[in-house]
C-alpha cells in the first residue's frame, strides 16, 4: 500500500523516498527518466509489482533530484551527485547493503554505483537498461543526434497534454487503454516539468558507461523484452558480453515498462536472484490473493479514478474474487461503496475547504463535474453549492 513519503538531504537537495515491507534484504529501486513515487501507487499494475517485491525484501524507492517529489533543478546533475543521492537515501533508512533494481535510464547510475561502492552493493538488476544513448559504429542501437533532436522537439511540443501516440510505443500491450495512457501522461508530467524533462532527456545523451563495464564485479541480472523498440535486446547482449558475473534473460513481449504485460517471469527472476529461491507460479498467485488486505487498499485508494477491474488488480485478485471478498468485507458492492465514500469525502470538503466544485469533483475521483453534481444531489437532496451555502450559514 502507499507508504509514507519521507525526505533526506543530499547536499542542498531534499530527496523524497519511501520504504515498503520489512524483509531482511534491501532492494533500492532506481527509476528511469522521470518519476513520482506518490503517483506510482495510483497505477494498479505498478503498485502490484512493487508490492510483490516487498514480500521478499525491504523495498526502498525514491525520486532522483530534479524529478517527482524531490527538489527540482535547472541544471544537469552529475553522476557523482546522483550517487550521492543514493547514498543519502540508503543512509536515511540505515541500509548497509542493497540490491539496485534499475529501469531504463536508471541503469547507468546503478552500474557506476556498484563499481564505486561494491561494499554497499549486493547486486545490480537492470530492466531495459543501456550503456550509452548516442549512436556510434560500435554501439549502433542508440539514437543519432538527428533522431535525438526530433525527440527533444516532441517533448517541447507535447509535454503539456501528453503525446499518446508516442507513449503507445513504450507499452504496446496497453496501446488501446486510454485510461492507462492518461495516467502515464500524468505520471510523466508529475515527474518533471517540460523544462526538467528536456534537461534530463538531453543529459541522457551524455551517458556512456561502456568503458567501465569490464570492471564491474558485483552479480548483475539483465532483463529485456525481445521486441522492445525503445531499448533493444541487442543492448542487453552487449552489456552481458562485457560485464563479468552477469546473467542475461530475454522475455517475450514488446513493453518497455516492466510492470505491464506478463510480469510473473520478471518477478520470478528477480526473486531468485535476490533470495536464491525461485517462486512457482501457484505460490505467486497465492501471494497475490492473500498478501494484500482489501480493506486497507480500498480505504487508501477509493479517491483514485480507477475501474472496479483496476481496484481488483490493485488488491491482487481476479474480478470475481475481488467482488466476493469485497462483499464479505463491506457488505455491499464495490461500485456502491466507492460512490458513497467519495460523496462523503466531497461533503467534508464542501464544509471544511475553499475548493471550488470542479476541484472537489476531481479530487473525489470524478472526471465529469456534472456527474458529480447529479450524484451528490441524489445522496444529500441538494446540489453541492447549495449544500455548502446552507452549512456555511
Amino acid at each position: 500500500m502507499k507508504p509514507k513519503t519521507n525526505y533526506t538531504k543530499s547536499g542542498d537537495f531534499n530527496i523524497a523516498y519511501q520504504v515498503v515491507g520489512e524483509g531482511s534484504i534491501d532492494i533500492l529501486y532506481i527509476p528511469g527518466w522521470v518519476s513520482n513515487i506518490d503517483m506510482m501507487w495510483a497505477e494498479p499494475r505498478l503498485a502490484s509489482f512493487l508490492t510483490r517485491l516487498s514480500i521478499f525484501s525491504r523495498l526502498i524507492i525514491f525520486d532522483k533530484r530534479g524529478t517527482g517529489l524531490s527538489d527540482r533543478s535547472d541544471e544537469y546533475s552529475t553522476m557523482e551527485e546522483r550517487m550521492d543521492d543514493i547514498n543519502a537515501v540508503l543512509d536515511a533508512v540505515n541500509s548497509q547493503k542493497a540490491f539496485l533494481f534499475s529501469h531504463s535510464e536508471g541503469g547507468s547510475v546503478s552500474l557506476l554505483y556498484s563499481l564505486k561502492y561494491p561494499q554497499k552493493t549486493l547486486g545490480v538488476i537492470g530492466f531495459g537498461i543501456f550503456a550509452k544513448r548516442r549512436y556510434s559504429k560500435d554501439y549502433p542501437w542508440a539514437p543519432t543526434d538527428a533522431e535525438r533532436e526530433v525527440s527533444n522537439k516532441a517533448i517541447e511540443d507535447n509535454w503539456a497534454h501528453g503525446n499518446l501516440d508516442g507513449l503507445k510505443t513504450l507499452v504496446p500491450s496497453l496501446a488501446h487503454d486510454n485510461a492507462f495512457l492518461d495516467w502515464l501522461a500524468s505520471y510523466l508530467r508529475s515527474g518533471g516539468s517540460p523544462k526538467a524533462a528536456l534537461i534530463l532527456h538531453k543529459q541522457c545523451t551524455k551517458i556512456d558507461v561502456t568503458g567501465i563495464l569490464g570492471s564491474i564485479k558485483v552479480p548483475t541480472l539483465l532483463l529485456y523484452r525481445k521486441e522492445d523498440i525503445d531499448i533493444l535486446v541487442e543492448e542487453g547482449r552487449y552489456l552481458a558480453e562485457r560485464i563479468p558475473n552477469s546473467k542475461l534473460v530475454e522475455f517475450n513481449g514488446r513493453d518497455h515498462l516492466f510492470w505491464t504485460g506478463d510480469t510473473y517471469p520478471i518477478l520470478a527472476e528477480i526473486e531468485e536472484f535476490v533470495t536464491g529461491i525461485r517462486p512457482n507460479k501457484s505460490d505467486f498467485q497465492k501471494h497475490k490473493k492473500i498478501g494484500i488486505d482489501i480493506e486497507i487498499v480500498m480505504l487508501e485508494k477509493f479517491l483514485y479514478n480507477l475501474k472496479v477491474e483496476e481496484f481488483a488488480k490493485l488488491c491482487g485478485r481476479s474480478l470475481s474474487a475481488f467482488k466476493r471478498d469485497f462483499k464479505n468485507t463491506f457488505n455491499t458492492t464495490p461500485s456502491r461503496w466507492i460512490k458513497s465514500k467519495r460523496l462523503e469525502h466531497a461533503r467534508v470538503l464542501l464544509i471544511e475547504s475553499n475548493l471550488n466544485i470542479n476541484q472537489i469533483s476531481y479530487d473525489c475521483g470524478y472526471r465529469n463535474s456534472s456527474h458529480f453534481i447529479k450524484s451528490f444531489k441524489e445522496k444529500y437532496n441538494l446540489p453541492p453549492h447549495k449544500y455548502r451555502l446552507n452549512n456555511n450559514k
